[in-house]
């Protein structure tokens, strides 16, 4: 079959076709076709199992091309199972060599194969991402207990065997970290495990869930994390990071002063952790001070998890100011919680007026945890910084608003502990009444405004003042 349109053509419509199972298709329209986009199928492949990752491992190690084509790697679907029993000593063979290679004693290499054998998805992933030497995004799951892919990453790092020859993860981008679903207990990472990613050269995006920094995570952490030496401050070409249901003690100081020009900071704090140590939103002013110039984005919260006591003992510092943004000449976009923003903890009204808070560049701001009988004290800031945005904050177009709103109550007034969105729960009368000034003053601007309730679903959807 010959077609008129020239192979460089072809390959940018294939491009366009987003679909996986379309792609596939275009193998089995004619034999130019299977090898003109055999390698623009194998560009992103989303991994659910051992069975997939041994098929999809078993063609790179009989095509190199194909490894050299892999773009994209997802494993966050990945399920736990026991498939690998099924392969025979002789379809077992190609895969036990590649681990062989890559095993730095004998020793290694057998538990490697037994681990594969018996389908420990772990094993598979760690013998698989090796040979994708273009990698430029990877989704990874880590179970709770694991070996292989800290192993892996570190001798990347330190370009130990088989890095000293094989140049994988030199180009990877972005990264993504969670923990298999199916677990009993949910794992969680030590700043040591995620480090090795924030010293790779094209690395710009980085997300993790649950990585827990603590002076107590020191004597629990397994030895083979201890050698990961810390990258020097200014370092990472990593600009963008996020970390869900986090706890950081430290303000994680390791891997914000690594980066050489932060542009996005996203944190969700969670206290429900085992070594969590409290909320302490000074211990991030600290780290993020390097970062002043050219940090757009902060977000110090998400529908984070605040309780009054840790396994720690009291959380004293939750309600701890973060302390004046005034310096922090980039940033655009804020989201963070009322008494972090404002210093209010021992008073009614703020020791320091928001307007001498913000900086001037701020474009959105969401203010977190606001409790009804200090939503008057908020609306009066809110007004005086719309009062000054022709002078001081002329780029402010969003303002929102989330606290402890709704029409029960019998729930605990603080609004920190997360609840079920029912979707039946309604923000009481009397809060939007509160907020029609403010309102007003916002619609004369041009402002954006949204009150929310985290337990109101309507609100958490984007339903406007």
């Amino acid at each position: 079959m010959s077609l008129p349109l020239p192979n460089d053509i072809l390959l940018l419509v294939g491009e366009y076709v987003e679909d996986h199972r379309d792609r596939y298709n275009l193998l089995f329209v004619c034999r130019h076709f299977h090898d003109l986009f055999l390698r623009l199928v194998y560009q992103a492949a989303a991994l659910k199992g051992c069975s997939q990752t041994q098929s999809f491992l078993g063609a790179l190690l009989r095509r190199p091309e194909l490894a050299r084509a892999v773009r994209t790697l997802d494993f966050h679907n990945w399920h736990a199972q026991s498939a690998s029993a099924s392969l025979s000593a002789e379809a077992l063979a190609p895969f036990t060599q590649w681990a062989h290679h890559l095993s730095h004693t004998n020793e290694e290499h057998t538990k490697w194969e037994q681990d594969l054998l018996h389908g420990m998805g772990e094993a598979w992933i760690a013998l698989l991402l090796p040979l994708a030497s273009n990698l430029r995004h990877l989704q990874l799951v880590y179970p709770k207990q694991n070996q292989y892919l800290n192993r892996m990453m570190q001798r990347a790092v330190r370009g130990e065997t088989p890095f000293d020859d094989l140049p994988a993860f030199r180009v990877l981008r972005d990264v993504s970290l969670s923990h298999l679903p199916d677990e009993d207990s949910q794992g969680s990472y030590l700043p040591s495990q995620v480090l090795p990613f924030f010293q790779l050269p094209s690395m710009r995006a980085f997300s993790a869930d649950s990585v827990i920094e603590s002076t107590r995570s020191q004597e629990d952490e397994p030895e083979p994390t201890q050698s990961v030496e810390t990258p020097a401050a200014g370092t990472s070409p990593i600009s963008e990071i996020t970390l869900h249901a986090s706890n950081g003690s430290q303000g994680m100081q390791n891997l914000i002063a690594s980066c050489s020009s932060l542009k996005s900071f996203k944190y969700q704090h969670s206290d429900s952790h085992l070594l969590a140590e409290g909320y302490r939103p000074s211990a991030f002013y600290q780290s993020l001070t390097g970062s002043k110039e050219s940090l757009q984005t902060l977000w110090l919260d998400s529908y984070g998890t605040h309780l009054p006591f840790t396994i720690a003992g009291a959380n004293e510092t939750h309600d701890e100011w973060f302390g004046p943004l005034t310096e922090f000449t980039a940033l655009k976009d804020l989201r963070i919680r009322l008494p972090n923003l404002l210093d209010v903890r021992y008073q009614l009204e703020p020791t320091c007026p928001l307007t001498e808070v913000l900086p001037s560049s701020v474009e959105s701001l969401y203010v977190e945890g606001c409790k009804e009988n200090s939503l008057g004290m908020l609306i009066g800031q809110l007004r005086t910084v719309l009062s000054r945005r022709k002078t001081q904050f002329g780029g402010l177009k969003r303002l929102e608003i989330e606290g402890f709103f709704h029409d029960e109550d019998d729930e605990d007034a603080s609004g920190y502990q997360p609840g079920e969105a029912t979707g039946e729960r309604m923000i009481k009368p009397r809060v939007y009444e509160a907020v029609k000034p403010l309102h007003q003053a916002c619609a004369e601007a041009g402002i954006e405004l949204y009150v929310r309730d985290r337990v109101c679903l309507a609100t958490r959807e984007g339903i406007a003042a």
